[in-house]
């Protein structure tokens, strides 16, 4: 069979990197040797049964987490003038969660009803970053991905993680679009998946001069790593093992089945998940959920899509071996503002909510709901009352099964939130575990309630600076 150029590199181990100068030809595989195979995780083969794996879904430019999980009891919700007014959904329409305030989005159909049957849905109240208070996309986006406000941390949170506990393998996870920055370690490449009919290996920029070091080795009497046949050797080996097994994921009803965008993001997910794959992170993203104008139709369309994709998802990895192992994390990297713009949309704001549905999670409302009347906003953003590295660290700990894990790799010790804790909810419709506890607080000079029911927030935590507001 005739190959092309892209191919025999990519067959021997070796990654085409487009750059300003052109391609570079990037030998991926030599450092990495024996370290992969000695790794915590397994570097080839399946994973074993058992062994937790994470797929974050990351909803890109803020989403309206108030239009997600609605409180209608809330009087600041459809005020006009410093609630959500017009954007507001109709309470009629509100899928209600059983034995709390809340009720989700009605494009949301399918998570509603994982709540009521299945027990395995848990919703963070309050996620956010409060450290920066920054509002900007590119900010907010760095420390959401880093988790660390250094400023020096260039690594992502799950790539700090697969360093930790597989150093070098190119099979420690999977970025199903383009490498995402969250997974971007020291030590551990990145293998993205657009497609199981087409992998490749992908790095970005700080990798480059340690793999044009590899690549200017070979033929020059062996790396540091040992002989350069047997690298080589190894290398081949590797990439077609790594080929078979993508190719025998292959499903092509997944794609039609769980639709496009996230959809097909999940699908590969699914393939990968169920042949055993042996990545332990997974990372989507999907984009669109920048409402700062006309959200009713965008917002509701996104949340469909979401929630479509999930359904299929779950479809197929509770049929399988892994439903226990499995679980989702949903994030953004903040929320919007309480108060609707002149455009029918919502600028960006800070507090937010975050899932998690799957294996081993305790369904039920975890951390405590931002107050919302004017008074206790940030410039009309809801404050966040939960540090989102306590959700983070509640997922490494679980990943790692080890209760210090987030401590390692966030450098700072976070609340783990007990989510892998709580038992779940029987099938069938048993009630929820109770929400948040909420105290009353009484308000005389803002409009339109003098008494409202809500969370108490809890005392910002780490260094406060200049609040920046950028579109």
């Amino acid at each position: 069979m005739e190959l092309d150029r892209r191919s025999f590199l990519r067959r021997c181990g070796i990654l085409v990197v487009a750059t300003a100068g052109g391609n570079i030809g990037l030998n991926v595989f030599t450092p990495l040797g024996q370290a992969a195979r000695a790794a915590t995780l397994p570097s080839a083969g399946p994973l074993p049964l058992g062994t937790p794996i994470l797929v974050l879904i990351d909803l890109q430019g803020g989403n309206d987490a108030v239009n997600m999980l609605i409180n209608p009891s809330d009087p600041w919700y459809y005020d006009a003038a410093r609630g959500h007014g017009n954007i507001a959904i109709a309470q009629s329409t509100i899928l209600p969660l059983a034995g709390t305030p809340y009720g989700l989005h009605p494009s949301l159909a399918w998570l509603a009803s994982r709540w009521a049957n299945n027990g395995d849905l848990a919703v963070v109240l309050g996620s956010g970053e409060n450290v920066k208070q920054e509002f900007s996309h590119f900010a907010a986006s760095y420390y959401r991905n880093v988790a660390d406000f250094s400023g020096s941390e260039g690594r992502g949170w799950l790539g700090r993680y697969n360093d930790l506990v597989a150093p070098a393998s190119p099979f420690a996870s999977v970025s199903l679009n383009g490498v995402q920055p969250s997974l971007i370690g020291a030590q551990t490449p990145v293998l993205t998946v657009a497609d199981v009919a087409s992998y490749a290996f992908d790095v970005d920029y700080r990798w480059r001069s340690g793999f044009l070091g590899a690549w200017q080795t070979m033929g020059g009497g062996g790396s540091v790593s040992g002989s350069m046949m047997a690298a080589a050797s190894q290398n081949i080996a590797d990439s077609f093992a790594t080929q078979a097994a993508v190719a025998k994921t292959s499903n092509p009803a997944y794609n039609a089945n769980l639709g496009p965008g996230v959809g097909r993001q999940l699908a590969q997910a699914a393939m990968l998940i169920q042949a055993g794959f042996p990545s332990q992170t997974y990372v989507a993203a999907t984009s669109g959920f920048d409402t700062h104008g006309s959200e009713a139709w965008n917002h509701a369309d996104l949340l469909k899509k979401l929630d479509d994709a999930l359904k299929g998802f779950f479809a197929i990895v509770n049929a399988g071996p892994r439903a226990g192992d499995v679980f989702v994390l949903v994030t953004s990297e903040f929320g919007r503002q309480q108060t609707a713009n002149a455009s029918a949309g919502c600028d960006h704001g800070q507090a937010g909510v975050n899932i998690l549905l799957g294996g081993h999670v305790g369904g039920g409302m975890y951390g405590q709901a931002p107050l919302t009347d004017p008074a206790h906003r940030l410039n009309d953003a809801l404050v966040p009352t939960v540090d989102f590295r306590s959700v983070y660290a509640t997922a490494l700990n679980r990943l790692a099964g080890d209760s210090n894990t987030g401590a390692t790799i966030l450098n700072q010790t976070f609340p783990d939130l007990g989510i892998f804790h709580r038992a779940q909810v029987p099938a069938g419709g048993g009630a929820p575990p109770p929400p948040a506890t909420t105290t009353t607080t009484t308000t005389t000079t803002i409009k339109p309630a003098t008494t409202t029911t809500s969370t108490t927030a809890p005392p910002k935590t780490g260094a406060t600076t200049t609040t920046t507001m950028r579109k």
